[in-house]
């Protein structure tokens, strides 16, 4: 009985990529301001009622991330054994970076994405509540593993600093001239090794 609720699921996932792609192009080709939900909706080939099963607005449609998360390594992660808190944080990133590996955006997405966050302000927040609103659900699922309260203190240090990585690594990708079959998990896993460098064993005094 799981395949078919796989399915859905990824078919969502593909309909809100859909809608995200639609109103970036849209945005690209004529601005902002007259990518409407109406519009979008056109493009995308869905309703506007549908479209707002997926967004709650057009901004949310337009910064639309790759923040999905497998639910069978979702569970790996959440019943993995107890290990130190750099070994967590390892695994973590790698769950954060597993779905970029199979589906990475393009960089001219993103370099669009960003330009538009910075040009229109409800466009920032947007983007900024989306990686507030992941941050929180990374936390959860660190709270999980440790067996702890969903508000706990190093869990949620160990989401920021896994966020921290992984956007770090987005930004070494989006801005660095480099081969274009690369996917971002190579930048995310560059900065965190170099986060285990900085912090790791043979750097104390």
């Amino acid at each position: 009985m799981a395949a078919p609720e796989g399915l859905r699921a990824r078919r969502r996932r593909e309909t809100a990529r859909e809608i995200h792609l639609a109103a970036l192009r849209l945005t690209r080709q004529h601005g902002f301001d007259v990518a409407t939900v109406e519009a979008i909706s056109a493009e995308a080939g869905i309703a506007p009622r549908t479209f707002f099963n997926y967004f709650p607005s057009k901004e949310a449609a337009v910064v639309h991330g790759p923040f999905d998360l497998d639910q069978a390594d979702v569970s790996a992660f959440t019943g993995g054994a107890t290990v130190s808190y750099a070994e967590l944080l390892t695994e973590l990133v790698e769950l954060l970076a597993a779905n970029l590996a199979a589906d990475p955006p393009s960089r001219d997405e993103l370099h669009d994405v960003f330009a538009v966050s910075q040009e229109h302000p409800g466009v920032l927040a947007a983007m900024l509540a989306q990686l507030e609103g992941f941050q929180r659900r990374v936390a959860e699922l660190v709270a999980v593993r440790l067996n702890r309260p969903a508000d706990d203190e190093e869990a949620t240090l160990i989401a920021a600093l896994a966020l921290t990585i992984l956007r770090a690594g987005f930004d070494r990708w989006v801005h660095e001239a480099a081969e274009p079959a690369r996917t971002p998990a190579a930048d995310i896993a560059h900065v965190a090794a170099l986060m285990n460098d900085m912090f790791g064993d043979r750097h104390e005094h």
